[in-house]
């Protein structure tokens, strides 16, 4: 049996090694210079830091499964450090209130009145068994299960948005319930963070590229299915539109939601954990770079910036996002210098889960090819895990046909 896979991101390298494991003769096609697809590591510039920037700082959960188990397949396994939930939150005026999955800390979180703390508990609880009505945000879920608002923009949102790319108020209702259900509220472990220790493409991309070997074609973009005839089955585990237009389909009404990063070098120390959220500001999540990878600048601090749906922000020019991210990270943390900056923007980062999207299945109408990808309906956000879980059931349905 010989199959081809087209698209070279998380999805398709999953579905790639498991038919090679299934010792099918597999060939993955990716379009780009590199693996890794949306988990990239950006090409290195003269005078970046060590090791460069990523495309954005992606962090995982302890309840994605098929993804620990992607990095255990190509050799990372030891290239995160996992530990247990607790999200540094960082108010107006720098005050730091930590988020964990236990009561004695819910009641903790001084960023809500002492009433929305009591009731944070309870709207949680209340999330393992409600169910979002057509249309409903998950905004609206939590107000009708007894959130404020305040609650859901200083604590929730500080959850839900980096999941989901999108705030409470704008994500699907049954989407931030599964997020909270499988999370917070799932086995123990399940809200551990995973915090990769390396350069994503180091330990994604190019760790897959050495399983697969000569199994890969770099740099060859698939222009029509006739091109795959030799074949006996495809994997399409690219992005929506050119999944169409390889299928001949109109493309499915998806919208885009964008990850902005902005990587900043400072002259001295600004944040003093390895990450931490903050309130009322674009820096929605800050990384510690440096401290996260093991390669602390020999001066100051090297820190990545993240926002998570906020299109508004691809319009602003590098320099202008620059100045406005470090102005409101120096204004709240503590004046400093700054030696370096590098912006990476990816406008089709993830799919909007709005309420109402409907997501493609991985079957088509084409015999033998099926769709990978975290815009398929995987029963999964638009994670890392999805991603994974999409290839490998797009090999698994190979497989069994």
């Amino acid at each position: 049996m010989k199959v081809a896979v087209v698209g070279g991101g998380l999805a398709g390298l999953a579905a790639a090694l498991d038919l090679l494991d299934a010792g099918v003769d597999v060939t993955l096609y990716e379009a780009r210079p590199t693996l890794g697809g949306a988990v990239q590591t950006l090409p290195e510039r003269e005078g970046d830091p060590q090791p460069p920037p990523d495309n954005g700082q992606h962090i995982a959960l302890g309840c994605f499964t098929e993804y620990l188990r992607f990095l255990d397949r190509v050799g990372e396994g030891g290239s995160y450090l996992r530990t247990r939930l607790a999200l540094p939150v960082l108010d107006e005026r720098a005050r730091r209130s930590d988020i964990s999955p236990s009561l004695p800390a819910l009641l903790r979180y001084a960023h809500v009145p002492l009433h929305d703390r009591l009731r944070i508990p309870v709207v949680t609880a209340r999330c393992r068994f409600a169910k979002a009505r057509p249309g409903e945000t998950f905004g609206h879920v939590l107000r009708r299960l007894g959130s404020s608002d305040v609650a859901i923009e200083r604590f929730w949102d500080v959850f839900v948005r980096p999941a989901l790319n999108l705030p409470a108020d704008e994500v699907d209702g049954e989407a931030g319930l599964f997020t909270v259900r499988t999370a917070l509220l799932g086995r123990r472990g399940s809200a551990d963070l995973v915090l990769p220790l390396k350069p994503l493409g180091w330990m994604h991309g190019d760790a897959a590229g050495r399983v697969l070997g000569d199994r890969v074609r770099l740099d060859q973009k698939i222009e029509t299915l006739g091109e795959l005839n030799v074949f006996d089955g495809v994997v399409l585990a690219v992005p929506p539109r050119e999944s169409a237009r390889l299928l001949g389909e109109e493309p499915p009404s998806l919208e885009d939601s964008p990850i902005v990063s902005v990587h900043l070098w400072f002259d001295r120390k600004l944040l003093a954990t390895p990450l931490a959220a903050l309130l009322a500001s674009d820096a929605h999540w800050v990384f510690d770079r440096g401290a996260l990878t093991g390669h602390e600048p020999d001066r100051g601090q090297y820190l990545t910036v993240v926002a998570s749906g906020v299109p508004e922000l691809l319009e602003v020019r590098g320099r202008g996002l620059v100045e406005r991210v470090a102005g409101q990270l120096t204004d709240r943390l503590g004046e400093a210098e700054l030696l370096w900056s590098r912006v990476s923007r990816e406008p089709y980062a993830t799919i909007a889960l709005r309420p109402g999207t409907e997501r493609p299945g991985l079957e088509t109408e084409r015999p033998g090819v099926v769709r990978a990808g975290t815009w398929t309906d995987t029963g999964w956000p638009a994670t890392m895990e999805s991603a994974v879980r999409s290839g490998r059931r797009a090999a698994q349905q190979l497989l069994n046909d």
